[in-house]
């Protein structure tokens, strides 16, 4: 078995396959397997990942109709024989010491290791780097509900393969836009224990058609099953009450992500208020949540005057 499954979905990423695919055999640590799972994509990506594969006999290939980024993520989760599994995304690359450095902060408590990533735009050269939040596991939680850390990315980290099978953990399918989030909701709470290390370990291309821009295109649309698989989450767990601010901070971040500050608010409704609200408890909410709770069940424009 090697000690890392590297989990590649492919869709539509012939001019960046190859170098992701080297960033992977660059790698300081060369116990892995790279899982590549092209998906539904056109004909000559394909016969570019066969030919990959046949001069890497580390890297095997799945094959499967088109059915999403998360679909493929867990085609990759049921054929993996690592210890260990990391997600790479095939416009993206790793450091050469990616998979070493997070391999040597794990011990036989820790279930999740997270790595720093940086934001590369390809077309400018604009890097900026992404930290991950450390703390309890209430802190985690809000910092992926609020998506200001990163801590809501699948990639740039380990999870122990056998705690994610176990908990019988996969990628939501259907989701355009977070579902690296409810991914991670559910592996953090099931995690014994994680660590976290400052260095860059992963590098996200974007500009030009890259996923990230696509995503970030009618992002308050995309992001609407997200938002309400987190609300899911909350109320499934007991924890309604407990994460009510960040929850009314992730509804908001994607609307005035969507439509700026003013129309974000009007657009901040009587049903978005009705969801976040769902199984709160208003009188174990601090004084200041209980004034947002009763400011936006009588006013949801009010959420304009939220930080």
């Amino acid at each position: 078995m090697p000690k890392v499954s590297v989990i590649m979905p492919c869709y539509k990423n012939r001019q960046t396959l190859t170098e992701a695919v080297l960033s992977v055999q660059r790698q300081s640590e060369a116990d892995w397997e790279l899982i590549a799972v092209d998906d539904g994509s056109p004909e000559r990506d394909g016969e570019l990942l066969l030919q990959l594969a046949a001069a890497e006999p580390r890297l095997r290939v799945l094959r499967q109709e088109n059915a999403g980024v998360s679909a493929a993520r867990n085609a990759g989760i049921l054929k993996a024989a690592g210890d260990w599994l990391f997600f790479l995304d095939a416009d993206d690359r790793l450091e050469p010491d990616a998979l070493g450095t997070l391999l040597s902060l794990a011990d036989d408590q820790t279930d999740i290791v997270c790595g720093a990533y940086r934001l590369l735009d390809r077309e400018t050269g604009k890097a900026v780097d992404v930290r991950c939040t450390d703390g309890p596991l209430s802190a985690v939680q809000e910092s992926l509900i609020r998506g200001d850390s990163a801590l809501n990315s699948m990639c740039a980290r380990l999870y122990r393969r056998r705690m994610i099978e176990a908990h019988g953990i996969l990628a939501p399918a259907g989701i355009a836009v977070g579902e690296d989030v409810l991914f991670n909701l559910e592996a953090f709470s099931a995690a014994r224990a994680w660590k976290m290390t400052e260095q860059i370990v992963y590098i996200y291309d974007y500009g030009g058609d890259s996923a990230m821009v696509r995503a970030r295109q009618d992002v308050y649309r995309k992001s609407l099953p997200m938002l309400l698989g987190i609300g899911a989450f909350l109320r499934r767990e007991g924890l309604a009450t407990a994460r009510f601010r960040a929850h009314i901070d992730a509804w908001l971040r994607m609307l005035r992500a969507d439509r700026g500050r003013l129309r974000a608010a009007l657009a901040f409704d009587r049903g978005v208020v009705k969801e976040i609200t769902r199984d709160v408890d208003p009188a174990k909410l601090s004084g200041k949540e209980r004034l947002y709770y009763h400011a936006l069940r009588l006013c949801p424009p009010s959420s304009i005057l939220l930080p």
